[in-house]
Parts: structure tokens; sequence; C-alpha cells
């Protein structure tokens, strides 16, 4: 490879770039500039799709009237686009990551550079080698590093073309599915006395036949037990359940784990009460399984007899309140702990529903988002398919809380109209721990070597002592003393 760059040549490319917005045109000149200076075999321009696939294009300067496509991962140009690091191979043939690119039978050893702009991959450059003796190295990096150096401004402009029709294809693409979308997608704004307008959305399966279930069971005024974990939104579907179930009376929620226990019960069985509150209508218990057995005992004898006696005037009145109980732990573990009781859970569980966490609703992550940045904003914000894939690869522990926080804060500190994944937060990543079961393998042995590891354990279990030992294997001492010696281990005086 050529080690000095001609200048003017470089000058001439950077023009003819500049001037033609085309990427067939940028990687099609690109690859035949390279190809000229390397003298090798073959230089490739893959270009980088939103998705994370590449397009093979351009080979030494010519544009393919058939371009080919590989898999995100796949191949040399879909590893170093990933890694976004530079990878050369000089034993393509035996190296698995090269396993799967596009080359000729007879290329021998290959290098693959990303073309790079603000930590983006906009496309790689491939150069293959016929030759036995190839080693492509360091050296290699750092020339066609340099041209890339020397091309900043057009692979800028490159990169700011592919972004906007990249951008421009995903917004057609919305316009075609919105219909389809609205038709499937649940968006529900209902009203706690006309006034609550939260939102539930969702088009992941697991996630509408909860929604579905919920909306069966509102109809009826037996209990719902709502589990899941923080941040879910158990109370949102809560107050969907009373906004569907056409009752009257007010929708109250009780936070239990706010409270203690003196507190708590004042909060609800006083004249002024939550339960008196919600009579008529429907009382949400948040977290219930932070209540003592004094507090459930007294929502078990509400609920069996549809009275309470208050506990500041100690009247007995009558309540109709429909209860919707939710935990984030599950209170089936509680009542085998002896921390609930079991015939309130019975009561509760009439209806049990477990809202499926985020992770579990990977379709449902984009459709969320944003809901969560656009929510009640003048101007509007447009994801791209990066910062969707990276919020897609997050295992939100925090649930659409910890999304929602992170959209609004998103909002709030991004200029411009558009949202890449640069523009988020960087995510912790989820450990996961993979068991891996050993399968003990087959050793030889015979069956004088098998009883003298035996034995040996066995003295090395007790600490050396041949009296204890002898007696756990059973047999003598002087037999254990004979043994010992036939293995070498003691001299025949010590028996």
């Amino acid at each position: 490879m050529k080690s000095a760059l001609n200048q003017n040549e470089l000058a001439t490319l950077s023009t003819v770039l500049l001037s033609n917005l085309d990427e067939v045109i940028f990687f099609s000149k690109l690859s035949g500039f390279i190809h000229d200076l390397s003298d090798e075999y073959k230089v490739q321009g893959f270009e980088v799709l939103s998705d994370g696939s590449t397009l093979l294009i351009a080979e030494n300067g010519k544009a393919l009237s058939s371009a080919k496509t590989l898999a995100k991962g796949q191949g040399l140009s879909g590893y170093v686009a990933r890694m976004k690091r530079a990878y050369y191979s000089n034993s393509v043939k035996r190296d698995p990551i090269a396993s799967t690119g596009i080359r000729d039978e007879a290329v021998e050893a290959e290098i693959c550079l990303p073309i790079m702009i603000e930590g983006s991959v906009i496309g790689t450059i491939n150069i293959q080698s016929m030759k036995k003796d190839r080693n492509f190295s360091e050296s290699d990096l750092v020339i066609i590093n340099e041209v890339f150096k020397e091309l900043h401004s057009p692979i800028k402009n490159m990169h700011l073309y592919l972004m906007a029709k990249h951008l421009n294809k995903e917004l057609q693409g919305k316009i075609e599915a919105r219909e389809k979308e609205l038709s499937s997608r649940v968006e529900i704004q209902v009203s706690r006395h006309h006034e609550d307008n939260t939102q539930m959305i969702g088009l992941s399966k697991n996630f509408l036949e909860i929604v579905q279930m919920a909306k069966k069971v509102a109809s009826q005024d037996f209990p719902v037990l709502l589990e899941g974990n923080h941040g879910v939104g158990k109370k949102t579907l809560a107050r969907k359940i009373h906004a569907w179930s056409g009752r009257k009376g007010a929708c109250v929620v009780a936070s239990c784990s706010a409270l203690n226990e003196s507190q708590l019960d004042r909060e609800l069985f006083s004249s002024k009460g939550l339960m008196i509150q919600a009579n008529g209508g429907t009382l949400i218990i948040d977290d219930v399984g932070a209540t003592t057995q004094h507090i459930q005992s007294k929502l078990l004898r509400a609920l069996v007899s549809g009275e309470m006696i208050t506990v500041d005037t100690e009247q007995k009145v009558a309540i109709n309140v429909r209860v919707i109980a939710s935990s984030k732990v599950h209170i089936q573990t509680l009542v085998e702990a002896g921390a609930f009781k079991e015939e309130l859970f019975y009561r509760l569980n009439t209806v049990g529903l477990k809202i499926p966490a985020m992770k579990e609703r990977q379709d449902d992550i984009k459709v969320m988002a944003e809901h969560f940045l656009n929510h009640k904003k003048n101007e509007s914000k447009i994801l791209t398919s990066g910062a969707i894939e990276k919020l897609s690869q997050y295992f939100w522990p925090g649930n659409a809380h910890e999304l929602k926080n992170i959209m609004e804060r998103t909002y709030i500190l991004t200029d411009g109209q558009y949202i890449e994944a640069t523009h988020l937060p960087e995510f912790a990543q989820e450990v996961k721990i993979e068991k891996v079961e050993v399968k003990p393998s087959y050793i030889e042995f015979t069956l004088f070597d098998l009883e003298k590891k035996h034995i040996i354990d066995t003295l090395g279990h007790l600490g050396g002592n041949k009296t204890r030992a002898a007696k756990a294997l059973g047999i003598t001492v002087k037999t254990l003393y004979n043994k010992l010696h036939s293995y070498g281990l003691i001299e025949a005086r010590e028996q």
C-alpha cells in the first residue's frame, strides 16, 4: 500500500464527493480511490443501514447493479459497524468473524475500516487481497484513516444526507402505518369523576390480554388484585377499571406503604376516611402487602359484611365499595410466610391480574417512548432508529416510570427536532448469569487406584488420625498401615 498520499488526488476526490450527494457515487468513488491506493485485488464499499445491516453497493470504483445485504452483525462489515473499530484478518478462510462475508474464494486476507463521523458509522471499506503472504497491519489502518481524515467534510455531508434519508423513510412508514396502528393500539383516556386523564399505551400481546381481561371484569363488583413490579402501571389500570365499571362514586387511593398502622387505620376507617369517600365508587389499596394483620382484619370484615365501624365516632356505617388492591410483592408468598391473611388474599384475588414488566413488552417501548417524549409538548420531537434501538436494548428495572422520566429529561436537554442514541443517557447493562451444567467426565481408575484415593481422602478428612480412619473405613489399624505401606506413604517400621 502506498505510504504517501497524493494531496491533489485527495482534493479532487473531496470536490467530487461534495458536489454529488448520492451514496452510490460516494461509495463508488471512495472504493475506487482506495483500490488504486492499495493495489489490492478488491475494495468494497458497504453502507450501514439504520437497522444495523450492511449493504454492499460498490466494488473497485464501480456501483453494483444489484446490491447485496448482510444481516446485522454479519461479516467483517457488520462486525466493524457494531464494534465501531477496524478489524483485519490475514486468514479469512479460518476466521469465524469473517466467515459470513462477501468475497471470492481466492481471497486470503481482508481489512475492514469503519467510515465514522461523530460516533456514528455510515459505512465500511473492505480491502481484500489474494496474496498468500499479505499480512495487513496497523500501518495499513494509519494510511486509510488518513484518507478518511482528509475527507472529513464529504463524510460529514454524507452522514447528514443518510440520516435525513432514513428519517424520511421512517416518517413515511409511520404515515402509512398510522391507520393500522390506531385500530390495534390501546390508548385509553378516562377520568376520575371526569378529572383523571392518565393513559395506558401498548401494542404487545401480553399487555393487550391484560387490558381486555380488565375490561371484562370491570362491570362486576367483586375485588381485583393487580400484581406487578414497581412502575408497571398498576394504579393506572386500577383507575381504568373504575372508569369502565360505571360506578358513580369516587375513585380514591390508599397508599399503604407511606403510612404506619395508626395513620392508615384513620386514613381508611375514620368518619371522613377513604372508605367513606369511596362509598358507591372504588377504593384502590396500593401496596396492600405492606398492611399489618390488624388492618387486614378490618379490610376483610368490611368486604365480608359490607359495613365498618369508624375509628373516631365508633359508628357502624354501611358501605358499598369496590376494592382494587395492588402489590409489587406476590401476595401468595406473604400468605405462605404468615405475613398476610389467607382469607383476605382469596377475597382480593377473586380476579388476579399480573401486569407484565417493560422487558416483557419489547413491542411497546417505541410507542411508549414517543408518547412520553411529546406528551403535552408544544413542539414534537422524533426518535431516530438508533435511539429506539438503544431504548429497546435496555431492561428497564424502573419500568414505565423510568422510561417516562428519561424521555422528559431527554426532551428538555436535547436541542433540535431529532433525538439520536447519543442524546440518551448511558444505560447499565443487565447482568445475565448463565448456569452451565458441567457433566462429570469419565476417568479410568483401577480398583487399586480407587481404593488408594478413598483411603487418602478419608485420612485427610480426619486430620491424619489413623485409628479413626480405620474405623471409618471398616478395617483394622494394622490393615490400614499395611495398605499405606503398599502405597509407599509410610516406612515399614511404622507398622
